[in-house]
This record gives structure tokens, C-alpha cells and sequence, in this order.
């Protein structure tokens, strides 16, 4: 009887034993594998931040020329410390398309034969026209086919405006202080195409002085082919309907453009700002609506 009982206690301990260790092996492969497919994780998000990074820069650049946005693409890309295996740039289609394909290397998970993991990325920005966004002058050009390069009178001075109107808007407020801030430093609310917006009557002599000085004296080390959306010399506008305004009124917002400011002519209350038309990309709301210019950017993995 002892006999019997020893036996099959012998028995049972090596079950156990077997059991356990089984259990520890099935326990091991699996915080392996996790651990490689967290790595793998992480491996795969930082590629695809340097894609991002380098899609947005080449839309950025596409209206410089194909060239341009390819190099500035592959730039960002390695900045973020990954490569590009293919750019492709479409000036047609404004976009900008990169490509990339990863073997990732599993570290624990080669126990279970899991030995790599490929990973093919692939991001797209595309240039669309601007539906909203922030930081525009109150200013408001006339709805046109405007000319890229090509000098524009912005505002009109004393004995050339419509009623009292000189191209000036009223954005989040009224009176020479709003005016000349937003003039000076861009409108921080938000405006959108098919949005109304009061005029600002009167020529605003001193305002637009002080303010389109300050942006001119800011951004004296920029240029119109080289300036980007930050410069202050670069001014962001509101595209009106053509209707007449009389007095203090409301205009309809029809698309948004952009101007390199190149300075003031005539003075006192005859001064006018001009300014050359832009191509640009900026950050905002892309949607269906006339195109004048002004772009924002949607990215697609």
C-alpha cells in the first residue's frame, strides 16, 4: 500500500513538473512576441512620422518646381533620421506621393520562428483649395483671375473708394485699434469661404502706416520667391464678391489669396498698399470652393 501511494506521488510531481514548464515556454514566446511586435510598432510609427514630415515639406515646396519638392521631401525624411526608397511629385495633381519598404527585425520571437516582419509604408500629401484657416489681413480683394507675380493695388486711397470703403474688413471687432492689430500681426479667428464679414470704412491712415510698416521692417530679409506663409510680408486675404459696399456693410468671403507685401504708394490719406500675388500652401481646411491660390494639405497613409 505505502508502495503504491510513493508511486503515484512520484507520478503526479512529474506531471506537475511537465505542466509547469510548459506553461513557462508558452509564457516566454509570448512576452517575446510581444515585445518584437511592440518594437515593431514603434519602428513602423517613426517611419511613418518621417514621411509625414517629408510629404508635408514637398507640398510645401511643389509650386517651386518638381524639383524643389523632392529635395525638400527627401531632406525632411532624413532629418527625422529615415530614408525614401521613391518620391513622386505631381505638379498637375498637386501631389506629393513618397514610398518606402522596412524589414524589421524580431530580437525573441526567432524562438517561435518569427524571424522579421516587412512593413511597405506609403504617404500622400495632396494640395487642395483653402476652405478656412486663420491669420488673414483684414483686407478684401476683389473677386478676379489674378496673375501669379504679377503687382496689385490692395486698398485705395482717399478719393477712390466706394462709399466711404477702401478694401478695408472688420474682423472680430470694429474701430483703428481691431484694424491695425490684425493688420499688423494677421486675424487669429477662424474665417471660411461663404462666411459674411463687415467693411471697415475709412482710409485708416495711420493704422495702415504703422502696421504695413512693422511688417515690412520684419520681414526686410525675405524675398517674394523665396518668402513663406510666416513671413511678415507675406499677407493672407479674404477674396470678396464684387457687390458695392456702402458704408459699413457685409461682404460675402469667396476664396482666400495671398500677397507678398511690396510696400505703400502715395501718401497720407492717398496711400495704397501693394502687394505681388502668390501661390502658397498654409495650414487650414481643405474643400470644394474657387481656387485663388491659396492651398492647404491633406495627408493619406
Amino acid at each position: 500500500m505505502f508502495r503504491w501511494i510513493k508511486k503515484r506521488l512520484v507520478n503526479e510531481a512529474g506531471n506537475v513538473s511537465v505542466i509547469v514548464t510548459m506553461f513557462m515556454i508558452a509564457m516566454l514566446g509570448a512576452t517575446a512576441l510581444v515585445t518584437d511586435v511592440g518594437s515593431a510598432y514603434m519602428a513602423k510609427n517613426k517611419l511613418l512620422n518621417a514621411l509625414d514630415a517629408g510629404a508635408l515639406a514637398g507640398i510645401d515646396n511643389i509650386f517651386q518646381g518638381q524639383a524643389a519638392a523632392q529635395s525638400a521631401a527627401i531632406s525632411y525624411v532624413n532629418k527625422n533620421g529615415e530614408s525614401v526608397d521613391q518620391v513622386v511629385v505631381n505638379t498637375t495633381a498637386d501631389t506629393v506621393d513618397l514610398y518606402r519598404t522596412i524589414q524589421i527585425p524580431f530580437a525573441f520571437a526567432k524562438v517561435l520562428g518569427f524571424n522579421s516582419v516587412t512593413y511597405q509604408a506609403h504617404v500622400q500629401a495632396s494640395a487642395g483649395t483653402l476652405v478656412s484657416g486663420t491669420g488673414f489681413v483684414p483686407i478684401g480683394v476683389q473677386e478676379q483671375n489674378f496673375v501669379y507675380g504679377q503687382t496689385y493695388t490692395l486698398s485705395d486711397g482717399s478719393g477712390e473708394g466706394v462709399d466711404g470703403n477702401y478694401g478695408f474688413l472688420a474682423l472680430g471687432g470694429t474701430g483703428a485699434c481691431v484694424f491695425e492689430q490684425n493688420l499688423m500681426y494677421g486675424y487669429n479667428g477662424v474665417l471660411q469661404v461663404g462666411e459674411q464679414v463687415e467693411t471697415e470704412p475709412g482710409v485708416m491712415e495711420g493704422p495702415v502706416s504703422t502696421a504695413i510698416s512693422y511688417r515690412l521692417n520684419e520681414g526686410e530679409d525675405s524675398t517674394f520667391s523665396t518668402a513663406t506663409e510666416d513671413s511678415p510680408r507675406v499677407m493672407l486675404m479674404p477674396v470678396i464678391d464684387s457687390s458695392s459696399e456702402h458704408g459699413r456693410s457685409e461682404v460675402t468671403i469667396v476664396g482666400f489669396a495671398a500677397f507678398y507685401l511690396d510696400g505703400l504708394q502715395g501718401s497720407g490719406g492717398h496711400q495704397e498698399i501693394i502687394g505681388r500675388f502668390m501661390r502658397m500652401v498654409v495650414p487650414g481646411t481643405v474643400g470644394q470652393g474657387m481656387n485663388f491660390g491659396l492651398y492647404s494639405v491633406k495627408l493619406t497613409h
